[in-house]
């Protein structure tokens, strides 16, 4: 289980405002911008970070985002990890990779596979991912690879609870992700340029072509598209002030049409869209030393959005941070421009009307440490939204109203031996504007991690998420809008290493999600299916 909710924006169908970054790759649902967490497996995922608030420096057209990395072979050899394990409603998830690094060359591959029936009949799940990448060092100082993901999902809705179990809706998806980067690091240019290009599909089987029309006949809905892009981001270093120049061009191209089941005619069918953005980057920062260990880091850069038939937009940002290693104080503002997708084109009259939705966030925050025993980090922060996408009661996108939050946030990371750490982590945000779709007033989280008698390791954490509102069923009417219950959920994991009983690398555990059994929703009469127990085993070669 678990939610990304990103600093008090809200959000509302179609959610795509928060983008997901594969190695630098936008890899969305282009026509609807859904960042569908079935287009991005996080099995190879090296690295995961969540950027939490505008960053026009490093993401365009999008309020926030979550940015992951492929796994990489580094060290010279080969080596791989396979990890299978089983638990409750049938679920099997198992996943293979393995990499070699012959001098500057490597190369390395995986394959994943997920599977549960689920809680409720009509609720079977699948997802199959795969990965292939190869690099090369051009030197001391330049690294070119190349990385194909592809991801499959098929999920059978079981509908809202109390209705009757649906015959066909089922949602496939399913998507090819080719990218080619060069990443440099010389002595004063560090950087890199990515070239992309997605391809994706979307196969929904309903039992109702018309989501607002119980009576309407079974059909399909039918969605492909196809991006490409180009990423560019480079520094250069000054002295005490450093540079930054940077590119993103996106092309999107997409179409989607609903079949009548019966007929197997057309009941809507928009005809390809197209759109592209175009957005240049600049910025500058300074390091000045004024005492012992104490440096005053002024920042500021923008960033211009060209949006082809909409209005062109400016995301600038300004930061400044004064502080030592120990302790540090900051205050930032940032702008994020989100520009509405290939699907407002098909389903909005007065397109022409639409502007893109903007944020304005400004940071004020404090950060301290004591050796590597304790860090805190605080920060209040004000969010202001304006001309937010919505959908109206006649189901067309428009600009809805505009939307302010402010909120402040804490994380406390304690680390008393190498063996234990422990973390906790909170969110308080006070929206101005009544009834916010997903946007819980206080969110937090307190874990931690530890390993014991030599062989043993133990990670728990508790989530608390407060009530909150969310649109119903398919629809963002404002009348749709439901009450969430608050919940809290503990998750365990205990892992024992092989070597404590064989000579073999890799671990055994019993891992348990909502051990406690806790009812709780995300989506309105959508319950989650409850304790989730797992046992696996982790092998590494």
């Amino acid at each position: 289980m678990g939610g990304v909710y990103i600093r008090g924006t809200g959000e509302s169908r179609p959610g795509s405002s928060l983008t997901v970054f594969q190695d630098g790759v936008p890899t969305v649902g282009s026509f609807f911008a859904h960042p569908l967490m079935d287009l991005n497996p996080i099995d190879f995922s090296e690295t995961l970070e969540v950027v939490k608030s505008p960053r026009p420096r490093t993401v365009p057209n999008a309020f926030s985002a979550v940015e992951m990395t492929t796994w990489r072979q580094r060290d010279e050899g080969a080596a791989g990890e396979a990890d299978v394990a089983y638990g409750r409603f049938s679920t099997l998830v198992g996943s293979l990779k393995a990499g070699v690094k012959e001098g500057p060359f490597d190369a390395a591959a995986g394959a994943a596979y997920r599977y549960s029936e689920g809680k409720r009949d009509h609720n079977t799940a699948e997802l199959r991912n795969a990965f292939v990448r190869a690099g090369a060092e051009l030197g001391e100082n330049d690294y070119l690879t190349f990385i194909y993901h592809r991801a499959e999902s098929k999920v059978e809705d079981p509908g809202p609870k109390g209705s009757p179990t649906p015959i066909r809706d089922r949602f496939d998806t399913d998507l090819d992700s080719y990218a080619v980067r060069l990443v440099s690091d010389h002595e004063y240019v560090q950087g890199s340029s990515l070239v992309y290009v997605t391809d994706g599909r979307i196969r929904w089987h309903k039992d109702h072509i018309s989501d607002t029309n119980r009576n309407s006949p079974s059909g399909w809905s039918k969605t492909d598209w196809q991006t490409w892009g180009y990423r560019g981001l480079y520094d250069l270093c000054l002295s005490d002030f450093t540079l930054s120049l940077g590119l993103d061009e996106m092309v999107e191209r997409g179409r989607t049409r609903t079949i009548n089941e019966a007929t197997g005619r057309a009941t809507w069918e928009p005809g390809t869209k197209y759109d592209y953005l175009t957005s240049p980057y600049a910025g500058l920062r300074a390091d000045f030393q004024t005492g012992e260990d104490w440096t005053l880091t002024p920042s500021v850069g923008a960033r211009y959005h060209f949006m082809s038939d909409l209005h062109g937009e400016w995301a600038p940002a300004a930061a400044l941070s004064f502080g030592r290693k120990e302790f540090g104080v900051f205050a930032s503002y940032a702008r994020a421009v989100h520009y509405p997708g290939l699907v407002f084109r098909a389903n909005t009259t007065a397109w022409d009307e639409l502007e893109a939705e903007t944020m304005d966030t400004f940071t004020l925050g404090v950060r301290a440490a004591y050796e590597d025993l304790v860090k805190v980090h605080v920060a209040a922060f004000r969010n202001e939204i304006r001309d937010r996408f919505d959908l109206d009661a006649a189901g067309q996108y428009h600009n809805a109203s505009d939307l302010k939050a402010n909120g402040i946030e804490a994380t406390v990371r304690v680390t008393p031996t190498e063996d234990l750490g422990v973390f906790v982590g909170a969110t308080y945000t006070i929206p101005e504007t009544a009834h916010v779709s997903r946007l819980p007033e206080a969110t937090g989280v307190v874990g931690g991690s530890w390993r014991f008698l030599e062989y043993w390791h133990l990670d728990a954490d508790v989530k608390y998420s407060s009530s909150m509102y969310a649109y119903s069923t398919r629809s963002a009417d404002p009348s749709d809008l439901s009450k969430v219950p608050c919940y809290w959920t503990l998750n365990v994991r205990l892992a024992c290493d092989l070597q404590a009983f064989s000579p073999l690398d890799g671990e055994i555990y019993l891992a348990g999600e909502n051990v406690l059994n806790r009812r709780y929703e995300y989506f309105p009469d959508y319950e989650m299916p409850g304790a989730m127990v797992y046992v696996g085993v982790k092998l590494k070669f």
